[in-house]
């Protein structure tokens, strides 16, 4: 007699479902938490190898390059491979790459094992953390997301005085191979991401196994009672050619399915239900299944034809030059505190303030968002247009006091923009063009960033100062804020131009 193995359904919202949180929330506190401490490391390059600040900016330069192009792809790995073993895969380079820059044979040598590796780890986190998520969440998903984002504040805010330590007892080389142990505990989340695949159906699909044992039954009974054309059946009917009707066997199969996507495609749509905020639940659109394109490259990343589109084009614009300001000012950060004559632990607890306020701005903007008091493309216009100002005004003062009260704005307000960044991109787009319009902006953005940290690495070392620093990170920010705030504008000149596209077209 053959044993029938039942699989468990999957621990939709419940079970091991907190896990694959517990999972995120790892993953982004080191990936994150190192990240916004590279300032530190950038000052202990430079002093170790007595180089110029571009050069000690490259490492972290080419990290953000690599991760522009490797996000997209660890999605595509991870189809084939699974998640968990995508992300065990990631943190065993970072960890080989941290520590073999530990050796510190020289600053091209950090810049290749560093930039490379890292950039290669990190784009294997987060995109399938968020993934994770989205399968194994629905009613929660939005709350999931939050708990799991938080691990990028809440290591903003450890990281840096730990690193700082590690600094002033280990040296340099100590503390990377440190960090490098650290940075490899995301192994450890990689394992908590067990693929929902190996769950049964789901519940709701169960209900529709009855049915189709009848119908194999029944299709059984009407096999048993075939006869051909011509011959006679028990009524002494004779049946005719034309009265034999085929049954259709290719019906498609109308039961729920496991949430076992196959195609990039569905997985950005999981990733983009997740907005990653605590309070912003998905829309009623974003819970429809996404269909698959039937003809063309099914995972094709990046579609540049969606720049065409003049709102496209400026959030493109917006989210570079954002970015630009945002990103660039924590990693130059330690040193203008430096040159203010604020070094070691107080520096360090700067920047843990911003990962403080960035914390709190998650929270707080997701309940504001939420009233709809205020469209939330005003909202991140208004944050990027502050974060901006707030760093212009680090240009003015050297107070401890003063500076603390400002990177704490900073990060508010940068944890504004950041929570607001997917959400505000699909009311802008919609959620049909979506997943196509962030692989191009995650790119320009990322790409951005990186050249960026090599410009205003120049700019320190032709001028000495930090000024050109703070001013472009501003004026970035500032800029791209009143741009957004005049996106009614952008989208009348869209009508007009999708008017004037279909006049040529009649």
């Amino acid at each position: 007699m053959n044993r029938v193995i039942t699989k468990p359904p999957p621990p939709i919202d419940r079970g091991w479902a907190l896990m694959i949180v517990l999972g995120v929330f790892i993953c982004t506190f080191f990936m994150v938490g190192i990240a916004k401490s590279y300032g530190l490391f950038l000052l202990a390059f430079r002093n170790e190898f007595q180089t110029s600040t571009s050069l000690a900016t490259m490492p972290m330069s080419v990290a953000s390059f690599v991760y522009a192009f490797g996000a997209p792809t660890a999605l595509l790995l991870a189809e084939k491979f699974t998640a968990q073993k995508v992300v065990i895969a990631g943190a065993t380079i970072g960890l080989i790459g941290i520590a073999l820059s530990s050796l510190l044979f020289s600053m091209p040598y950090v810049i290749v094992l560093y930039g490379l590796c890292v950039g290669m780890a990190n784009s294997s986190f987060f995109g399938n953390g968020l993934v994770m998520i989205g399968k194994y969440f629905r009613k929660y998903r939005s709350l999931a997301t939050g708990f799991g984002l938080a691990g990028a504040s809440i290591g903003q805010f450890a990281m840096p005085p730990i690193i700082q330590i590690l600094l002033d007892k280990y040296s340099l080389s100590g503390t990377l191979l440190i960090v490098s142990a650290l940075y490899f505990h995301v192994a450890v989340a990689g394992a908590l991401f067990r693929p929902i695949e190996k769950y049964g159906p789901p519940p709701e699909a169960l209900g529709n196994q009855a049915p189709k044992e009848e119908q194999k039954k029944l299709l059984n009974d009407i096999k048993k009672e075939t006869v051909e054309p011509g011959e006679s059946v028990k009524n002494g009917a004779t049946v005719q050619a034309d009265d034999v009707v085929p049954l259709d066997e290719s019906r498609e199969d109308k039961s729920p399915k496991l949430p076992n996507q196959n195609g990039f495609d569905v997985d950005m749509k999981a990733v983009l239900s997740s907005t990653g905020s605590i309070h912003l639940l998905p829309s009623p659109e974003a819970e429809k299944p996404v269909e698959l394109p039937k003809k063309g490259p099914r995972w094709q990343m990046f579609d540049f034809k969606v720049l065409y589109s003049i709102v496209t084009l400026l959030f493109t614009l917006v989210s570079f030059l954002v970015f630009f300001g945002y990103f660039n000012f924590i990693i130059f950060l330690p040193s203008v505190l430096k040159s203010k004559g604020i070094e070691h632990f107080n520096g360090a607890l700067l920047i843990s303030i911003c990962g403080a306020g960035d914390l709190i701005a998650r929270i707080g903007t997701g309940i504001l968002a939420d009233t709809n008091i205020i469209a939330r493309y005003k909202l991140k216009s208004l944050a990027c247009f502050l974060c901006g100002v707030t760093i212009l005004i680090f240009l003015f003062t050297d107070k401890m006091e003063v500076l603390g009260v400002l990177s704490f704005l900073y990060g508010f307000f940068g944890g504004a923009y950041v929570i607001l960044f997917s959400v505000v991109l699909l009311d802008l787009v919609g959620l049909s063009l979506m997943s196509k319009n962030l692989a191009v902006v995650l790119l320009v953005q990322g790409v951005g960033a990186s050249v960026g940290q090599i410009f205003l690495g120049m700019s320190r070392d032709a001028t000495g100062s930090h000024n050109l620093i703070l001013i472009s990170c501003s004026l970035t920010m500032i800029v791209g804020g009143v741009l957004l705030f005049a996106y009614p504008l952008f989208r009348k000149c869209e009508e007009a131009r999708l008017q004037r596209l279909e006049r040529r077209q009649m």
